[in-house]
């Protein structure tokens, strides 16, 4: 059947961005293992849940032996369909003592955001795995599989918004380490008041990079609030600094003054400081959206140049 360019392109332009959706997680366990072993839930699938079974061996190791995972299909972020189950990893040898088992799924509308296991040179345990729904809220199953060696580590997508549809396990004689992939499922929630206020400073001073603030002088420190109806829109706002060490540093400790200038241009609040050691900061309840500045007065009037290394926004 012919086909045309069109839809190649289409195709292609589908196929590259499912492609880059897709994260890795880090892997867990050793380098070691015979083969691998992929359970894939497959298109439009995440993991929802594990079957798993531990124990020790001749050789005194108590570990993960078996490991299976639940899919269930979505259409976006609504569960449809029955439960899956991949292939199963199963190590080489099995532990007939200190047998322990464990099984759950997340409850319906959430998926498998991260697995807790501990592990070194294998997959020492699974203990428990994280599960979210659409908004990202975070619920957890508790597995307790395997024996007590290994340190803890975390099977878990790169972002609070991900799920797991996808783990790669290394096998040989016992179960060597795993690696998931990760798809998005639930939508990040909007960003605060708080949040944009601390994602948006210009400039935005450092220690390496400071705003510097001459004798009886001002300058200012920008930031945008696209959203005032976004929770936390009560805050304090401020600087920390000090003054240059020409001026002798902690021997001449800053004297300086903020206002806070609304989007219209008017000082809705303001203080001085003096002798400062630590952040100083306003109160306010940011209740428009727009550009608000942060205008900061040095008011020392014979030496010492101030040097504003950090902007700072905090609840309150």
């Amino acid at each position: 059947m012919e086909t045309s360019s069109r839809f190649l392109v289409a195709a292609a332009s589908l196929s590259l961005a499912s492609v880059f959706l897709v994260s890795e997680t880090p892997r867990v366990g050793g380098s070691g293992g015979k083969r691998t072993v992929t359970m894939d839930c497959g298109s439009g699938a995440f993991i929802v849940g594990a079957t798993a079974t531990g124990g020790r061996d001749g050789f005194g190791f108590n570990l993960v032996r078996k490991i299976r995972f639940t899919c269930r299909h979505f259409t976006g972020t609504t569960a449809t369909g029955a439960t899956t189950e991949t292939t199963e990893a199963v190590a080489d040898h099995q532990g007939g003592l200190n047998a322990t088992a464990g099984w759950g799924n997340c409850t319906a509308g959430r998926v498998i955001h991260s697995f807790e296991v501990s592990a070194a040179t294998y997959i020492d345990r699974l203990t428990a795995g994280d599960c979210i729904d659409d908004g990202a809220g975070v619920t957890s199953i508790a597995y307790n599989v395997g024996g007590e060696g290994g340190d803890r580590r975390f099977l878990a997508c790169p972002a609070a918004t991900e799920g797991l549809f996808k783990i790669e396990a290394r096998v040989g004689d016992a179960i060597d380490s795993m690696k998931g992939y990760c798809r998005p499922f639930a939508v990040a929630p909007p960003p605060s008041v708080l949040d944009q206020i601390l994602s948006s400073p210009s400039p935005k001073p450092t220690s390496a990079n400071p705003l510097v603030v001459s004798l009886r002088t001002s300058k200012t420190i920008a930031f945008t609030i696209t959203d005032a109806n976004a929770p936390y829109s009560t805050a304090d706002v401020g600087v920390s600094g000090e003054t240059d060490l020409l001026g002798g540093a902690g021997l001449n400790l800053p004297e300086f003054k903020l206002e806070l200038l609304n989007p219209s241009g008017t000082v809705v609040a303001s203080k001085s400081f003096s002798n400062v050691r630590a952040i100083a900061s306003l109160h306010y309840h940011f209740n428009v959206h727009g550009t608000w500045k942060l205008r900061i007065t040095n008011l020392k009037r014979d030496i010492g140049s101030l040097n504003i290394t950090e902007f700072v926004a905090f609840a309150s």
